[in-house]
């Protein structure tokens, strides 16, 4: 029997899908339509410079307004897996509790995939001596479109890792386990996790820039 956080997850992952605009492979290519959905269904889309500035300057936030943050994430706790990374390391996801994690899956052939990673690489070199790590992981059958041959997945994410100078971590998930737990209607898919392991918003598609993802990372922060 599935755990109920499964279920309960899949079915916010369901929502957000039906909700949002999907700037992803099968869904919507331009990333500038994607739109942010939380839990109370309000859109996320086009925070303003001064909410991102002020956020960045770590400006103390008042409870009304930690209220107000907490009405657009989602409260479910994280389901755990594990995979291995390109040195045939296996890893947990708990293995990163503690911190913010930025959970993200994706594909080498996929285009907003790869428009996310340069600012991917940006946030890691920024963050990964403090608070946020940021795990890329490679489902077997996404990369393949359909294949099993996680050998093969593996040479292709290598390669295309290697050959672009990404050093952030990217995991294998050979048997798809990862995936189905935490699938969408299409890639990239994005998780943000905080501290305590709880899944506070799910990105259905590509994020259009780094200062969208810094602007969620700093209201994970701000609840804490």
């Amino acid at each position: 029997m599935k755990k109920k956080s499964t279920a309960i997850l899949k079915f916010i992952i369901a929502f957000a899908v039906s909700a949002a605009l999907i700037s992803g492979c099968g869904g919507n290519d331009k990333a500038d339509n994607y739109k942010y959905k939380g839990n109370n269904g309000e859109n996320l889309q086009n925070q303003t410079v001064t909410d991102i500035n002020n956020s960045e300057k770590g400006e103390i936030i008042d409870n009304s307004r930690k209220e107000e943050i907490l009405k657009d994430m989602f409260d479910i706790p994280m389901e755990d897996f594990s995979a291995e990374d390109l040195k045939g390391n296996k890893v947990r996801l708990s293995d990163y509790k503690g911190k913010i994690i930025w959970l993200n899956f994706w594909a080498t052939w996929c285009p907003p995939c790869k428009e996310e990673m340069p600012f991917m690489e940006e946030l890691y070199k920024k963050y990964k001596d403090k608070d946020l790590v940021i795990l890329a992981v490679a489902p077997t059958s996404v990369e393949l479109k359909g294949g099993t041959n996680s050998n093969k997945a593996k040479k292709q994410v290598e390669s295309f890792i290697k050959e672009n100078g990404y050093t952030f971590p990217v995991l294998l998930d050979k048997e798809d386990k990862a995936w189905e737990i935490y699938q969408q209607r299409g890639i990239p898919a994005n998780y943000i996790i905080d501290k305590q392991g709880i899944v506070r918003y799910v990105i259905p598609g590509a994020f259009a820039s780094k200062e969208q993802v810094e602007y969620l990372i700093e209201n994970v922060r701000a609840i804490e």
